[in-house]
């Protein structure tokens, strides 16, 4: 048992580097609920709710209240708390993911984890995609290729926005022409198309030996996406549609999917994604760990998660896959005392003196530079939990 001595959470709000453009919209800054967790030895355990700007200021309300209004009793009664939780949808899921971090980064094994999903300090490095925005193919090509020389092997081009398949093509065709014929690519559409419009355009660029398109159709109608499965060639990969393993179970029911791209904040945390990576492994169908543009906490909780991965034999996609977690740099600050290392296209926690078991340390100095003017912190007598 671990005896709790106080609980902090900070609402921020770190700016990215500059503007970040997606299907969806502009990305200026990301806003953060940081939750600490202090031992009665001083150990501290942090996580990350975050909420996608699809979510709504609904949802974003949600997550105040429920955060603001965390309890020394609810968080004692963890891990029973999630599943009066689950009520509040994408809020519910994002505390969730917060505190089942907290817990695992002081080390203890919140019920229901999983075997393989450690908790001991920094697990190995991970491969991850170079993330690359809805910019001219000029300008794409140019960054393609910076990324190409620091050593990433896999870019995930940003698309959906285009008004013309021709747009599209001229975009992957400048990638491909500037990296050559051995660097994966993958594009992520946000769920931008329709059915027709996705088996045209992905026609259209299937020559250029994509690895696979993310989130080709908006909504989350399993069938459609198993229709374009039979239309086209270019594996598809189901992002925003995965918010639990019932939605994953679905979708691998249907046929739906060739890779999922399963984000822990969105399902519920590290012990969810864990979940539903067990599910997929199962079908042949592999798991790539992504980011909801998290500080390093949550991209730090990803980490932990994919460096885990059950092995995955057979399907359409190349083994392991790279995952997309390298997004920690388009923030100002990722609140970590000492980054996440990112080294030839591979990723790992730093693992210093003082980290908790996720191989990371708070900025507390930054938490409070960045805060969004909303914070609490509580402290109780010492309690076990």
């Amino acid at each position: 048992m671990t005896a709790l001595a106080a609980v902090r959470v900070d609402k921020v709000r770190v700016p990215f580097q500059r503007p970040f453009a997606t299907a969806t919209g502009m990305w200026f800054a990301r806003e953060a609920w940081i939750i600490r967790l202090v031992a009665a030895d001083g150990r501290v355990g942090v996580g990350e709710a975050v909420l996608a700007p699809a979510d709504g200021q609904a949802a974003s309300s949600v997550l105040d209240w429920l955060v603001e209004g965390l309890t020394a009793a609810e968080i004692a009664a963890w891990p029973e708390a999630p599943r009066s939780l689950e009520e509040h949808g994408s809020a519910g899921r994002a505390v969730r993911a917060a505190l089942d971090t907290a817990w695992l980064d002081l080390g203890v094994a919140v019920g229901g984890v999983s075997p393989w999903l450690s908790v001991t300090v920094a697990g190995p490095d991970v491969g991850v995609n170079a993330t690359l925005p809805l910019i001219a193919p000029s300008a794409l090509a140019e960054a393609a290729r910076q990324s190409v020389a620091v050593g990433f092997r896999t870019l995930k081009l940003k698309a959906g926005a285009e008004r013309e398949t021709d747009v599209l093509v001229d975009r992957v065709r400048a990638v491909r022409s500037a990296v050559g014929p051995d660097v994966r690519l993958r594009l992520d559409v946000n769920g931008a198309w329709d059915l027709d419009t996705a088996s045209d355009r992905l026609e259209a660029v299937e020559r250029f030996g994509l690895e696979y398109v993310e989130q080709p159709l908006a909504g989350d109608d399993p069938e459609a996406l198993a229709e374009l499965r039979r239309r086209v060639d270019v594996p598809i990969a189901a992002d925003e549609t995965v918010t639990s393993a019932r939605v994953a179970r679905a979708l691998l029911d249907a046929g739906a999917v060739d890779v999922l791209v399963v984000k822990p904040v969105r399902v519920g945390g590290p012990i969810a994604a864990a979940e539903i990576a067990v599910l997929a492994a199962a079908r042949g169908v592999p798991v790539v760990i992504s980011t909801l543009f998290e500080t390093g906490i949550g991209i730090a909780a990803g980490l932990a998660v994919a460096a885990a991965l059950p092995p995955v034999a057979g399907g359409r996609v190349a083994v392991p896959p790279d995952h997309g977690l390298a997004t920690s740099g388009l923030l100002e600050h990722d609140l970590l005392a000492d980054g996440l290392v990112l080294d030839r296209g591979r990723l790992r926690a730093p693992a210093g003196p003082g980290a908790g078991r996720l191989g990371i340390r708070l900025d507390a100095e930054a938490v409070t530079r960045y805060s969004a003017n909303r914070s609490q912190s509580a402290s109780w007598e010492a309690w076990e939990a």
